[in-house]
C-alpha cells in the first residue's frame, strides 16, 4: 500500500503564512474560492435564463449595469440542480479570473483564514475530481477543525463549460 506524502501546494504558498477563502455550501458540503478572486457576494438573484444552454449555465444577471454570466456549480461538481431559495447567493468574480461571471451557490459561508500547513494538494490524482465530476476544478483541500474545505479554482469554471 502506497503512502501519500502531503506536498506543499504551489510555490506561491511559501511566501505567506495564511490564505483567506470565501466559503459556501453546495449540497451540504463546504467549498471555497480564494478571496482575492471574489469581487462581491450578491444576495438578489434575478437570473435571465439562456435557452438551449448547457445545464451548468444558469443565465445572465444585471448588477448595477454590468451583465454577468451565471454558472450553476451543482451540476459542474456532479450534484443535482435545485431550485433557488432564500439562502441562495451569487458569488461574482473579478475580471482577472475571466470574462464577467459568477456562480450560484446554495448558501454563502464565512471568510476563512487557513494556515499553509492545513492546505494540501487536491484533485491532482484525478480521484477526487472523478468523485465530484470536478473537471480539474479542485485546487486544494483544507482540514479545518469543524469540516473539510474543498478549495476550487475559479479560473477553471469557465474553462469547464467551454470544453463541453
Amino acid at each position: 500500500m502506497e503512502t501519500m506524502v502531503a506536498q506543499r501546494p504551489d510555490k506561491e504558498m511559501l511566501t505567506g503564512q495564511k490564505r483567506q477563502f470565501c466559503t459556501f455550501l453546495l449540497s451540504g458540503r463546504l467549498f471555497g474560492v480564494e478571496i482575492l478572486d471574489v469581487k462581491e457576494v450578491h444576495p438578489d438573484i434575478a437570473i435571465t435564463p439562456i435557452f438551449h444552454a448547457p445545464n451548468e449555465v444558469k443565465g445572465y444577471v444585471n448588477i448595477r449595469g454590468q451583465v454577468y454570466l451565471i454558472l450553476d456549480l451543482r451540476p459542474m461538481l456532479g450534484f443535482e440542480s435545485k431550485e433557488i431559495d432564500r439562502k441562495s447567493c451569487l458569488v461574482i468574480f473579478k475580471n482577472t479570473v475571466g470574462e464577467p461571471f459568477g456562480v450560484l451557490v446554495d448558501q454563502i459561508g464565512d471568510v476563512v483564514e487557513v494556515s499553509n500547513d492545513q492546505i494540501e494538494e487536491g484533485g491532482k490524482d484525478g480521484q477526487s475530481q472523478e468523485k465530484m465530476g470536478g473537471a480539474g476544478m479542485v485546487r486544494w483541500v483544507c482540514k479545518l477543525s469543524q469540516a473539510l474545505l474543498v478549495v476550487l479554482d475559479a479560473k477553471k469554471f469557465l474553462e469547464s463549460i467551454e470544453t463541453k
